[in-house]
């Protein structure tokens, strides 16, 4: 019985220890919305835009979620080689962009704001209690000196975007999504992990189909 609890204890302390490695960093979408009107409308043809303070950012954006699209048999184009650095990104310059193209929806993604959060964490300097499960007395000291040390505070940057998608023949909203990542590690980490996200829902909501 004392060797199940040893073996249930380890494999929850390494499960504990995972969580918090892989929890560090996430991004998450927050809301969805989408015009109920357009419900079983399927777009062929993207163009992607990245709206950025850095055109690096823009750029490594764009080349995502074109690749990513492409992966699921999704045309697009990116912005950047029809819209240049200092082009002003409005309905008259895109509408000039994408003309005499079969492009049928763009993608438009841009900052909303980062934040800070502060985050309490508790003490994590968790030791097995090997040899501890004998006997109560033995046990609850070990436990108590780990569980009572004082944690620490850590801040962080909270990251929140939003992504538009336009439909181009009424030039209407078809549907938009807020995201939060947080802590992350750089600006490439948050554009992989929007992308997927991005893309699943618009393929769930039937609005993008994989060949």
């Amino acid at each position: 019985m004392k060797s199940n609890i040893r073996t249930i204890l380890t494999i929850f302390a390494a499960v504990i220890s995972f969580t918090v490695i892989s929890s560090c960093t996430n991004t998450k979408v927050t809301s969805v919305w989408m015009d109920s009107k357009k419900a079983g409308t399927t777009f062929k043809d993207f163009l992607i835009i990245g709206i950025a303070e850095e055109e690096h950012n823009r750029r490594l954006f764009e080349e995502q979620f074109a690749t990513q699209l492409k992966a699921t048999g999704v045309n697009s184009e990116v912005s950047y080689t029809l819209l240049t650095q200092g082009t002003a990104i409005n309905r008259d310059t895109v509408a000039a962009a994408i003309k005499g193209k079969e492009i049928d929806a763009v993608i438009v993604t841009h900052l909303v704001a980062v934040d800070k959060e502060t985050v309490y964490r508790q003490s994590m300097d968790y030791r097995p209690a090997y040899g501890y499960y004998d006997g109560l007395y033995s046990y609850y000291p070990h436990v108590n000196s780990y569980v009572h040390q004082p944690g620490y505070y850590t801040t962080h940057d909270v990251v929140k975007l939003e992504t538009n998608l336009y439909e181009v023949a009424s030039e209407e909203l078809v549907w938009s999504a807020q995201s939060r990542s947080f802590a992350p590690e750089s600006a490439k980490e948050v554009i992989d992990d929007l992308v997927k996200l991005v893309i699943k829902d618009l393929q769930e909501k039937g609005l993008i189909k994989s060949k």
